[in-house]
This record gives C-alpha cells, sequence and structure tokens, in this order.
C-alpha cells in the first residue's frame, strides 16, 4: 500500500518538476525580486494546509494482494498508469517497485447494483470511439471477481452494443483497448492503447523482470 501511493507520488512531483522547469526558463530575464518573490509564492505552496487534500488514497479490498487507490481528480489515471509502464519498458534495470504487480486503470467507478452498464460505457468510450475520426479496431478485456450481477458475456455483449458495428474487433491487432473490470460490488472502465500487450498488461514486476532487461537490450540492438 506504502510502495504503491509513492510510486504515485513520484510520478506526480516529477511532472510538476518538469512543468516548473519550463516556467523558470522562460522566466530566466525577470529581475531579483521577481524571482524571489516567486520563491517566495513557492515556499508557501509546499506549506501543509488542511485545505489540501491528498492526491491519493489507498483503499484495501477484502480481498487477498489487491488494492484499490482512489485518485484525485486532477489526475488521468490511464494517462499516469500508462507513462509508468513506458518508462519501465524503456529502463527495465531503473527498477522503482518491489511489490506492485499488475496496474488497471479506471477513469470512472460506479456501484454494480445501481449501475446502468450501457450508459456507463457509453460515458467512458465516446471519446475514444464516438467522437469522430476512422473506424477504429478493439477489443474487450474484461475481469470478473466476486460478483453475481455481472459476467463475462454479459459485459463483452453490452460494452461492443455501445462501441457500434463501424468499428471491428480485432483481438491480436487492435488500435484500443477496453478494460472493464468488476470487483465485489464496484465496476471500473478505461481504455487502453495497441501498446497494451507490449507492455505486460501494465504488469510493473513482469516488465522490471530480467527477461524484460534482455527484450529492452535487444530492442535496442535493433
Amino acid at each position: 500500500m506504502a510502495e504503491v501511493v509513492d510510486v504515485f507520488s513520484q510520478s506526480v512531483e516529477s511532472s510538476s518538476s518538469d512543468s516548473h522547469g519550463d516556467k523558470l526558463d522562460s522566466d530566466e530575464e525577470d529581475d531579483d525580486d521577481d524571482i524571489e518573490a516567486q520563491i517566495r509564492r513557492e515556499v508557501e505552496g509546499l506549506k501543509p494546509s488542511a485545505s489540501k487534500s491528498r492526491p491519493f488514497h489507498a483503499i484495501r479490498m477484502d480481498l487477498p494482494c489487491l488494492l484499490f487507490v482512489r485518485f484525485d481528480k486532477s489526475i488521468n489515471p490511464e494517462e499516469m498508469v500508462h507513462q509508468l509502464c513506458l518508462d519501465a519498458a524503456a529502463n527495465p534495470e531503473k527498477k522503482r517497485s518491489r511489490w506492485i504487480q499488475r496496474m488497471t486503470p479506471a477513469i470512472s467507478v460506479r456501484k454494480t447494483l445501481s449501475v446502468d452498464l450501457e450508459s456507463f460505457a457509453r460515458e467512458i468510450l465516446k471519446p475514444h470511439f464516438h467522437s469522430g475520426g476512422p473506424p477504429k479496431k478493439y477489443a474487450i478485456r474484461p475481469v470478473v471477481r466476486s460478483n453475481k450481477k455481472f459476467n463475462r458475456d454479459i459485459v463483452i455483449k453490452t460494452v461492443a452494443d455501445v462501441v457500434g458495428p463501424e468499428h471491428p474487433v480485432d483481438l491480436k491487432n487492435y488500435d484500443l483497448i477496453i478494460l472493464v473490470t468488476v470487483i465485489q460490488n464496484v465496476i471500473g472502465m478505461s481504455v487502453a492503447g495497441s501498446d497494451y500487450d507490449r507492455l505486460k498488461k501494465y504488469n510493473l514486476a513482469e516488465l522490471y523482470s530480467p527477461a524484460a532487461t534482455s527484450e529492452a537490450a535487444e530492442s535496442t540492438k535493433d
């Protein structure tokens, strides 16, 4: 639990540092007074405040080896998890985690007892499939655990109907892959890109494994 929150927090800090560095470069011609004022503002921003909310909140599920992490609304879980896996694939020797295995982002989570799966899927999938552009090959990967309302067949059929026949199904050479996770009484959904399987299904442990290091070295030679 502590490790996953730490890894996510480091990613946020790294992104903030990059943005801060760009800002300093663009303001390098300011005079000393402006720089001092900027430093004072930065120091004030670092002070603890009761009004500040934590960007991540870990929740232990009543299932072995499973952890749920709630993200602040300002952070996109799809983008963060994807970037973490890209970094791990590019630098498998720079291992940042010991205990984390697969990370499954969910852009939104609902209660299974009250959710309308069709409406929920339409909301999540609209930016990817129903906002213009050419047809996209897609696949659906459902995971259902400890839930009696939904099963794989129901999830796949409902989500496929929402995507529509204009987008072809391709389980191996997809452009987008729809991840649907049903755990106990919650359901989450997100969309990943064509590199999902290459990134070991977002499994950090596999990306940091010796085999992954060898693959990265071979890729560099090619």
